[in-house]
């Protein structure tokens, strides 16, 4: 009780700073049963609005905590002066949000987890490094300008930006929205490659404040890639260089050394030709590329505090075949100043840009040693996995569709389009640009797989049809169907079409015996509008009509000339005029067999051509056999090569200039003729002799007078010969005798 009465001396103290302390109590202090501080107290044993003193004892305790625990959130609490200002905290509106921006360098979020915060996403992690030293120190890799999502260490990291533990907890990101309007407010993620203030990307870019007609049609992109050539952050005039650092003519301002980073490119407007020719390039193909970049470049590891030089970790040319450290650029034989890239006629750096851009690089690698394989790739034994994917994707696009009206919805799965915005146009680009590569070791570079009856490729100049062919069995009606065109355009008005086409040429037949595949030049028009059996202007047909199966025909316009049949044969159905030689090598014949195997092969010439000429040998180089109609030649034979008959050759003959030689296999050659003169000479020009078993002749018979020169003079047996006064017989080789001649 004492402990109570006590209690009420500090009573009127207690309940003033409980009041204080608390910030927020009403006018007065409440005691419990609702007595005020200022109620009047009595005696000892008496009670105070209705309570005793054990009472009002226990209602001190309790106030007494209550009290305590005041003074600790009071000291804890923060004067509404410091709330929204400089050095202070971010006060909150009404609704419980932040009332005034929230600025930090450096940001963590780490969610709450089974094991405590965790961070998974982080803005300004990495100081801004201006020393090679503290960035080796930490992670030269990571930027200090990036914000990470996942990929972050659990257990944190130190003051330097490197990782406390070496796992990371794993992130994604996931961006959920709805584009409404033009420019950025067309996407839901815009990733931009500029380095200006409110960087606006290229969608539905028409700026709809200028009134109708200048509102775009209200395209939405989930994520939207600008490129540009970026622009250096730094260009700086130089006054030298050294191996490993370039002196500025004018120093850097405060402004330009915060946009500094340790690893940032630093490329010079000096060249060497001697390492990389500045020469014009042509692909495999011809075509004209890029001058080849051989400028020297480097990264930066430092730089002074007045901005006057910049430390580099030394200079190269990235693309040369040789890299020896110690260059200094314009010291180097083959250096000059770059007009070509840059065209400032004295030395430059240029700071902070790349000197390619791409919009997207998709990097995927298999590591087949995550998936149990032998490091040592000595053997194909697999150990234990610690990945278990076997099928990586670069990029994939799924297209789905649901509807219930024919041409109702439009699907894009992938559009590169290129266009001048003006200069010179397409004279501009490097004649080796492209708008789709596909290159590297792998078995299938493009896989086209598509509905039958749709189209593989639709293009200008270049069209594919789907598998899908000619029917006309099964209630089917597809007489003809073109597979594939590729259209040539001739003087802008006119076309090449060469097409490949299938066509049902016998309805009810099944199968390919019953159609015919054609491959031609159809003119005018594009190959995938086409009817290719109108206006044709030659083709070659497998199967022509269904009447050659496993052979091809040669046609022309207006209709098909040659076959070749299933087994080879030549077939011809029209006149075969041959402007130039027939030859037949290799020891292969040429044949006219008639079709009924029984009558005559003819060679023919009209009479307006004066007759046929015939020049024949053997393929072993021989004399060949020339059979003519009925075993005769009855028309004029001009024979330019040699004649051998093993029957006889009945013929008017005129032999005049040109050799005329019988040669029997054993015994005489025989010479029929009915009225016939031989004139003969040897190949020298002389006398021919003429053996002969009987000589029958209705007129006379002439020679040339001539002597033996004496009795031994050279002879064959039976030769003979005639002077004015003598008739000389050579007996023997080489022995002649003679008569007299006497008159009469």
């Amino acid at each position: 009780m004492t402990r109570y009465l006590l209690a009420f001396a500090g009573l009127a103290a207690s309940a003033a700073f409980f009041v204080s302390a608390a910030h927020a109590a009403p006018t007065g202090f409440f005691f419990p049963g609702g007595a005020r501080e200022d109620s009047v107290m009595h005696a000892p044993g008496s009670t105070l609005d209705g309570l005793s003193v054990t009472q009002w004892g226990m209602a001190i305790d309790a106030n007494a905590t209550a009290a305590a625990a005041a003074q600790t959130t009071a000291s804890a609490a923060i004067p509404k002066a410091q709330i929204g200002v400089a050095d202070g905290v971010a006060g909150l509106d009404g609704n419980a949000r932040v009332a005034s921006p929230v600025w930090s360098p450096s940001l963590t979020s780490s969610p709450v987890t089974s094991a405590g915060g965790q961070p998974i996403i982080n803005a300004g992690r990495f100081p801004i490094f201006t020393t090679v030293g503290e960035a080796t120190a930490s992670d030269p890799w990571l930027s200090p300008d990036a914000v990470e999502i996942g990929g972050l260490p659990v257990g944190g990291w130190a003051a330097n930006g490197s990782a406390n533990s070496q796992r990371a907890r794993p992130g994604s990101l996931v961006v959920a929205g709805q584009p409404w309007g033009p420019y950025n407010a067309a996407t839901l993620e815009s990733l931009l490659m500029d380095p200006k203030i409110d960087p606006q990307n290229g969608v539905c870019s028409g700026d709809w404040r200028q009134g109708v007609g200048n509102s775009c049609g209200g395209d939405g992109v989930a994520q939207y890639v600008g490129v540009n050539n970026v622009q250096a952050m730094i260009v700086g005039d130089v006054s030298s260089f050294t191996a490993t650092s370039v002196i500025l003519k004018t120093p850097l301002t405060g402004d330009q050394i915060d946009q500094l980073r340790v690893g940032m490119y630093i490329t010079t407007n000096i060249i060497n030709t001697t390492t990389i020719p500045s020469t014009t390039r042509t692909d495999s193909w011809g075509n004209t590329m890029l001058p080849q970049q051989n400028y020297y470049m480097g990264n930066i590891t430092g730089w002074s505090a007045d901005g006057t030089t910049i430390n580099v970790v030394g200079w190269d040319i990235p693309w040369g075949s040789s890299h020896p450290s110690g260059q200094i650029p314009q010291q180097i034989t083959g250096d000059a100043i770059d007009t070509w890239t840059s065209n400032y006629g004295y030395p430059v750096v240029f700071i902070g840009n790349p000197n390619d851009a791409s919009g997207r690089n998709i990097y995927v690698n298999y590591d087949g040693t995550r998936s149990g394989d032998d490091p040592t790739a000595a053997t194909q034994t697999v150990g234990q996995a610690k990945a278990t994917a076997h099928a990586l994707s670069g990029d994939e696009i799924d297209l789905r569709y649901w509807g219930t009206r024919p041409n109702e919805v439009h699907l894009d799965g992938l559009t590169i389009s290129a266009a001048s915005m003006g200069g010179l146009g397409r004279t501009a680009l490097s004649q080796d640009s492209f708008m789709l590569a596909l290159s590297g070791d792998i078995h299938n570079l493009l896989i086209l797989d598509g509905p039958d009856d749709g189209n593989i490729i639709t293009g200008k100049s270049f069209y594919v049809h789907g598998e899908q062919g000619v029917s006309t069995v099964n209630g089917a009606n597809r007489p003809i169907q073109t597979m594939f065109g590729f259209t040539g355009e001739v003087d802008g008005d006119s076309a090449y079409n060469f097409m490949g086409w299938e066509k049902k040429d016998l309805t009810d037949t099944n199968g390919v015996d019953g159609a015919s595949f054609h491959l031609g030049i159809v003119k005018n028009g594009y190959a995938r509008s086409l009817d290719p059996s109108q206006n044709g202007a030659g083709e070659i047909v497998w199967n022509h009509n269904g009447a050659n199966v496993g052979g091809l025909s040669l046609c022309g316009a207006s209709g098909c000339g040659m076959d070749v049949r299933a087994d080879g044969l030549l077939t011809t159905m029209q006149q075969l005029n041959a402007q130039s030689t027939i030859a037949m090598t290799a020891g292969n014949q040429l044949q006219f067999i008639p079709s009924d195997n029984t009558g005559y092969s003819y060679w023919y010439a009209p009479p307006s051509v004066g007759g046929l000429t015939l020049s024949a040998k053997t393929y072993q180089g021989g004399d060949a056999s020339i059979t003519g109609y009925n075993g005769m030649f009855t028309g004029a034979v001009q024979v330019t090569g040699d004649v051998t008959s093993t029957g006889n050759i009945k013929a008017s003959l005129d032999v005049t200039g040109q050799s005329f030689t019988a040669v029997a296999s054993s015994g005489w050659t025989r010479f029929t003729s009915d009225g016939t003169t031989f004139y003969a000479k040897t190949s020298a020009n002389g006398d021919a002799g003429i053996h002969a078993w009987k000589v029958t002749s209705t007129g006379g018979f002439n020679e040339n007078l001539s002597t033996p020169s004496s009795s031994t003079a050279s002879c064959t047996a039976g030769d003979f010969t005639d002077d004015a006064n003598y008739h000389y017989v050579c007996v023997a080789d080489n022995s002649w005798k003679r008569v007299a001649l006497s008159t009469f």
